[in-house]
């Protein structure tokens, strides 16, 4: 299993890194609303959510999607599977988890979601968009959500850990908000990108929650590093005097969905 992967097996820590970044972001629309504004879901009756971690995506998705509809999330990570199926169940929907590593196939029928979502997920497995194609029906819709290549990776330059050295802007490029139209227009004949501006804001006062948050992002960060390890001394003094002596900090987190249609099957 990719190390890149370890800091999501565990669901209490990456809600709680996605409470930080709801706190700190500048954009007061939630990247999900975003998403979703201006779909009507009320037909959709069978969802795919790959990737789904505990169902930051899928417990949106099931407020809006048919009452009698099925959501079936896939991660390579077994711990998620209760918070999925809770977070689903809440909102009165049936909810199944499939525990698999994503690569190349998927083990569903074709024709068989009405809706495929993918959020901060495909950069990890974007060879599997032939099958998300084939399992989505004719009149069947992917959200992809993803960062730029620049987000979060470019605004620590000044201790040691630029763009160009990390993890996170590697993994990024496989599935960003630059390159992702290209690969999408191969799979699918009606693609819209919507850019959803964003920074995180960390005042003086917020040393926790950058500290937080910059450990859950330390396996993207910085190279022979993993998850569980601890800030490296440098790290946690840039930010920590960056906060006192700017005031604050500020961390690019713009992102981009893309809704996807007409689905080219093989």
């Amino acid at each position: 299993m990719s190390s890149l992967l370890w800091p999501y097996r565990s669901p209490g820590e990456h809600e709680a890194v996605a409470a930080i970044i709801r706190r700190r972001s500048s954009n007061r629309q939630d990247v999900r609303e975003a998403a979703l504004n201006g779909l009507d879901l009320a037909a959709v009756r069978s969802v795919l959510d790959l990737g789904c971690g505990y169902g930051f995506m899928a417990e949106v998705l099931a407020q809006r999607v048919a009452p009698d509809a099925k959501i079936v999330g896939v991660d390579a990570w077994e711990s998620n599977e209760p918070a999925f199926l809770e977070r689903v169940g809440a909102a009165g929907r049936e909810a199944s988890f499939v525990r698999m590593r994503i690569g190349h196939e998927l083990p569903f029928e074709d024709h068989s979601f009405d809706l495929v979502s993918c959020c901060y997920s495909l950069y990890f497995f974007a060879g599997i968009l032939p099958e998300v194609a084939r399992v989505l029906t004719r009149e069947g819709l992917l959200l992809a959500i993803t960062h730029t290549e620049d987000s979060v990776a470019g605004q620590l330059p000044e201790a040691g850990f630029g763009k160009a050295a990390t993890r996170l802007r590697s993994l990024t490029r496989k599935f960003s908000a630059e390159n992702g139209r290209g690969q999408l227009e191969k799979c699918f004949g009606e693609v819209t990108r919507i850019d959803y501006r964003n920074r995180l804001r960390f005042g003086p006062d917020h040393a926790d929650d950058l500290l937080v948050y910059l450990r859950f992002k330390l396996p993207f960060l910085v190279p022979n590093c993993e998850h569980g390890d601890d800030l490296p001394v440098e790290l946690a003094r840039y930010a920590t005097e960056a906060l006192a002596r700017d005031g604050g900090l500020v961390i690019s987190k713009d992102d981009a969905v893309f809704r996807c249609r007409s689905p080219l099957c093989r």
